[in-house]
């Protein structure tokens, strides 16, 4: 009797890999085959041919230049949206190694959230029966703005509230019964010691300091440093910044958020506001775009940034570096850098609207010899606001 041999009906089954691949496969053959590749090659050359015709129309036409510059900031905010990977590819070790030796630098920073923002008013007070309306505020901002630089969405500014969350920390900087006290009051008053305002590229950042350290500004006339590694990280168009590469940030439009203007004392800002100058801020607060690369790449590392901004700071004959900047970027900062072992608040909760937050940063060379960068969480202290809940 002819043996039979054992057939496995299993081998003859294609494994669900196969049959996933090839039914995707399928579906992708039929929606090609469906599409109108003519007509799709049609409308590419037609977009393509409108942006030409733009560009050449842009140098002689400011509605074109206009229209131009708003259609880049959309296409780039959608593909921003779209691609950005900014919290990806990070390194398992955050940071670099602990400074150690003798050779160590302290760099005194003190971190100021911003106000809140128009896309913040719209989005961050909750989607109850009152979001319709806010939405259908800021679209038609938007569209009666179209022919302008300016955004309602894309690089928010601060909003109603987030100016008069700013003209409150002015007041308390400059409040002698209730203000900052001890070598940080100091610093943010610089009065004594070292120091430098930066903000980064993004108009809701350089409101706020701007605001709020108008009385030390109207004095020093000193400018304030743009920064765009400290341009927020997130996906949303808010975080595309208006300002190209070497450009000061838009302040446009300022003066109408300090009610005391009049009592200005006498330097380069009241030089400015009697003769009806302004910078090129389009404000009388003066800024530096030297470190400003513009808006952030698509393939932007996120971890990179707060590196560069601490290689900066080492960098740098100030004592103290008083910073105007974004919640989810401070608090990724402070995980970076406070040793794992140590654990603090910052680590966990954003900083509240204006709040202000000081710390030491130490640089220096690690174990192998590479720079190094850390924080002692027993040096972060809470100058105004503090951290949300």
């Amino acid at each position: 009797m002819l043996g039979r041999s054992r057939i496995s009906h299993r081998s003859l089954l294609p494994s669900p890999a196969l049959t996933l691949g090839h039914s995707n496969m399928s579906v992708l053959a039929t929606v090609a085959a469906g599409i109108d590749w003519a007509t799709v090659l049609a409308y590419a050359f037609t977009v393509m041919a409108a942006y030409v015709a733009l560009t050449v129309a842009a140098v002689a036409s400011p509605i074109a230049r206009r229209i131009l510059f708003k259609s880049r900031l959309y296409a780039r905010g959608i593909a921003h949206m779209v691609l950005s990977r900014e919290k990806k590819n990070w390194p398992k070790q955050r940071g670099n190694g602990v400074p150690v030796g003798t050779n160590i630098v302290t760099k005194r920073i003190i971190f100021i959230r911003h106000g809140e923002s128009t896309w913040n008013q719209v989005f961050n007070r909750g989607f109850g029966y009152r979001f319709p309306f806010r939405l259908f505020e800021g679209v038609l901002t938007e569209v009666v703005g179209l022919l302008s630089r300016s955004s309602f969405f894309f690089d928010a500014p601060l909003s109603d509230l987030g100016n008069l969350e700013a003209k409150n920390l002015r007041a308390f900087l400059t409040s002698k019964e209730n203000g900052p006290v001890g070598k940080d009051a100091d610093a943010l008053a610089g009065v004594k010691g070292t120091s430098i305002l930066v903000t980064s590229n993004l108009r809701r950042a350089a409101q706020t300091m701007a605001v709020a350290f108008w009385d030390r500004v109207a004095v020093t006339g000193e400018k304030l440093y743009v920064l765009s590694c400290l341009q927020e990280m997130a996906r949303n168009v808010d975080t595309c910044a208006l300002a190209g590469p070497g450009e000061p940030v838009p302040l446009r439009g300022l003066e109408e958020q300090i009610p005391d203007i009049q009592n200005v004392p006498a330097g380069p800002i009241r030089d400015l506001l009697e003769r009806r100058r302004v910078t090129d801020s389009g404000s009388v607060v003066a800024e530096s775009g030297h470190f400003n690369a513009g808006n952030k790449p698509l393939m932007r590392n996120g971890h990179a940034s707060m590196l560069e901004f601490a290689h900066w700071s080492a960098a740098q004959d100030a004592t103290t570096i008083i910073v105007g900047g974004h919640s989810l970027w401070f608090k990724e900062f402070f995980k970076c850098f406070i040793p794992s072992e140590q654990e603090h608040v910052a680590q966990r909760k954003k900083i509240v609207n204006c709040g202000a937050v000081a710390f030491d940063l130490k640089c220096g060379k690690d174990a192998s010899g590479n720079d190094g960068f850390s924080i002692d969480s027993s040096t972060v202290r809470v100058v105004y606001g503090g951290f949300g809940k």
